[in-house]
């Protein structure tokens, strides 16, 4: 007989296998996606040398604030906000949730798993274009056009985890009231990330945004119990 321990455990592990099933192809695309859009800023970065000479270029960006790399800002965003939609939309088109609330699982755990599954799946795409970003960067600028470039574009990045759990707060409450009002405590987290700053500007404030992004992950199990005890009461 297998013990409870080992059967939580070997129930998480079919968890993540489930949920990597699920978003593996979606997933994929979203890299196509992503690679082609580093591609473009690639282009676009080596145009702008191509029309200037590199000192004028220089202090464009370095002393202007020129940003040759726009087309990233939203990008975070559109990949937090897929990535829960097509975890968590099946979950409660389907009622698997409610299934899956009946695991040997408890509810935190089985959320968490989820979480952790999309958290990485948005992080690595997230990672691979502040990778890429801060090499086409190097490429042509010193040392302190990268550091600027990746401090400007750190924001964008969190509002991908910002999105997603935000995403994953409103998708999986499922009263409308509640629902709606999570989609505006979300709309906020987000936005503290893409509000409109010098580029670099956001360096030392960065440490004290990441507490209301922290702050998300308990709050999404608030709905799965609203959703567990509203299903045991009906």
């Amino acid at each position: 007989m297998v013990s409870p321990p080992l059967l939580g455990k070997n129930m998480l592990k079919s968890i993540f296998f489930k949920e990597y099933l699920k978003i593996r192809r979606s997933w994929l695309a979203l890299l196509l996606f992503n690679v082609l859009l580093m591609g473009y800023i690639a282009i676009d970065t080596r145009t702008l040398f191509i029309m200037d000479h590199p000192e004028v270029v220089w202090y464009r960006v370095l002393h202007l604030g020129q940003i040759h790399y726009a087309w990233l800002k939203y990008a975070p965003l559109f990949v937090g906000i897929l990535i829960a939609c097509i975890q968590y939309l099946p979950e409660m088109r389907d009622e698997r949730l409610r299934l899956s609330l009946h695991l040997p699982v408890s509810p935190h755990q089985l959320i968490l798993a989820h979480l952790l599954v999309g958290l990485v799946a948005a992080g690595i795409l997230i990672g691979i274009d502040l990778m890429a970003l801060c090499l086409i960067t190097a490429i042509y600028f010193p040392m302190e056009g990268v550091l600027i470039s990746f401090l400007t574009a750190l924001p964008w990045g969190l509002a991908g985890p910002a999105a997603y759990l935000g995403g994953a707060l409103a998708l999986l409450e499922p009263g409308v009231k509640l629902r709606l009002f999570n989609v505006a405590i979300s709309t906020g987290v987000v936005g503290l990330f893409l509000s409109s700053a010098e580029p670099g500007g956001y360096g030392r404030i960065l440490p004290y945004l990441l507490l209301p992004l922290l702050l998300m992950l308990p709050s999404i199990l608030l709905p799965a119990y609203h959703f567990r005890f509203r299903r045991i009461s009906e």
